[in-house]
């Protein structure tokens, strides 16, 4: 009973969390959205590599806010996932197949993340660059980014696992 408590006292901490996060984090994207587009020269700041002087259109800059929107709705999505997650958990329902599905759009999701987390940039520094002297494309991956692609593939993993054995609960829930 006290690992189920401690699940309960998390898992509430954690819906909080996450519900805020998917509420507080369009907003923010929205805001700097908005900030590249009345002044589309400050999106320059994002394209190492570009000349200062490189002009950058309004059409450039809402290509930009529009690029940076549908990036962070992979996130949205798996912290609303996680709200209700952490929702069932701390009403105590641990082990189901719900959980089990809810644990892999999570996984899913943070893949796109992390996919998202290489593509971005490099779609910004295109676009950014149409007026240069000379575009650039610059594409990058870190050590960071490929570590959060394993945890991804790892939680999606867990949810194969999850749903499994939460079949394997239901038939011995059926014999007993």
């Amino acid at each position: 009973m006290p690992d189920q408590t401690r699940l309960a006292r998390l898992s509430e901490t954690l819906y909080w969390t996450a519900l805020v996060l998917s509420a507080v984090l369009p907003l923010i994207v929205l805001f700097y959205a908005g900030k590249g587009l009345a002044d589309p020269a400050s999106l320059l700041a994002r394209a190492s590599g570009l000349p200062a002087e490189t002009p950058v259109t309004r059409l450039q800059a809402g290509l930009v806010a529009a690029i940076a929107l549908i990036s962070v709705l992979p996130m949205v999505a798996a912290l609303r996932a996680m709200t209700r997650l952490f929702g069932r958990y701390r009403a105590g329902e641990v082990l189901s197949d719900t959980n089990a599905e809810t644990i892999l759009q999570i996984g899913r999701a943070l893949i796109l993340v992390a996919v998202f987390t290489v593509v971005t940039p490099t779609l910004v520094t295109l676009i950014l660059s149409w007026n240069a002297p000379q575009r650039t494309l610059s594409i990058g991956v870190d050590s960071g980014t490929l570590g959060f692609l394993m945890a991804a593939g790892l939680l999606t993993v867990i949810g194969w696992a999850m749903r499994e054995a939460a079949r394997v609960k239901a038939e011995n829930e059926g014999f007993v």
